[in-house]
């Protein structure tokens, strides 16, 4: 089936605007886990501490696994830095 480009482009866009504005407080619940996004990204279809238990979580759910956005969420114990490792 071949990428409907505009229906793609406005999904993807109610996407960053709904994930831009998800309240940090609520999203700090999942530090240090994966976080599998809803397709229109206005809440947390799932959650696991490896990405690879996502999919199953997710068809439990009856969500479509491709149609969701999977990120990590950085721990409490993270640094954000240089390549090397090393804090900025």
């Amino acid at each position: 089936m071949p990428l409907d480009m505009p229906v793609y482009l406005e999904t993807r866009r109610k996407f960053l605007a709904n994930r831009a504005a998800f309240p940090v407080g609520e999203l700090s619940k999942y530090a240090g886990q994966w976080v599998a996004w809803s397709p229109d990204g206005s809440r947390v279809a799932a959650s696991a501490a490896h990405p690879e238990l996502l999919d199953g979580l997710l068809r439990a759910c009856d969500e479509e696994p491709a149609d969701c956005v999977v990120e990590g969420i950085p721990g409490a114990d993270a640094l954000l830095g240089e390549a090397d490792g090393s804090a900025a």
